[in-house]
């Protein structure tokens, strides 16, 4: 995740990436409302995707951060998230939070086939539509994100993002599930794990 999303992580966490994105995937493991999905090629990890299927308070907080990182560097990396950070998920809604591949192995399908895997995991939990914050310069994740049936539904100037991402404009995009992705024409009522 840290090398994938180096762009997010840097100006968040900067020389301490790594173990940031450690302790929070750590902290976030037990927890029902957030599924990760891994994408590996011969045993090794080489993309990623966080789902957020219902809002949930800061589960554990952010101690776990703090300890492996320290105080300073997490209240900087939660302002600087806090731009990408959906802070309102409706209940018929899951949140790609991030999605992340190892720069040796885009463009091979493994971006495409995690968002796949996100849209059966939300159908699968009820789930009637995805929704994602992208860079609006991030040229190659929004032509990925269109190719999949992602809409822009809203879009955010920052100052904040200009300065810290190079990114003044963010969007909001999302895309309705379709029904042919629920067993029987219509969601399930139980949860993956």
């Amino acid at each position: 995740v840290a090398e994938g999303l180096a762009d997010k992580v840097a100006p968040a966490f900067g020389d301490r990436g790594a173990r940031a994105i450690a302790a929070l995937v750590n902290r976030d493991l037990p927890r029902r409302s957030v599924r990760y999905i891994v994408a590996e090629v011969d045993g090794t990890v080489v993309g990623t995707t966080r789902l957020a299927l219902r809002q949930e308070a800061s589960a554990g907080g952010v101690g776990p951060l703090a300890e492996a990182i320290g105080w300073r560097r997490t209240l900087r990396g939660a302002i600087v998230l806090g731009l990408v950070a959906y802070a309102r998920l409706a209940p018929d809604a899951a949140y790609v939070e991030e999605l992340a591949v190892g720069p040796i192995h885009r463009r091979q399908g493994i971006g495409r086939a995690l968002l796949d895997e996100c849209d059966v995991i939300a159908s699968l939990a009820g789930k009637r539509r995805i929704t994602l914050w992208v860079a609006e310069g991030n040229e190659a994740a929004v032509a990925l994100y269109r190719e999949r049936g992602y809409r822009v539904s809203r879009r955010r100037r920052t100052l904040r993002g200009r300065l810290l991402f190079g990114a003044p404009v963010a969007l909001l995009m999302e895309k309705p599930l379709p029904a042919s992705l629920y067993p029987n024409g219509t969601p399930a009522q139980h949860e993956t794990r």
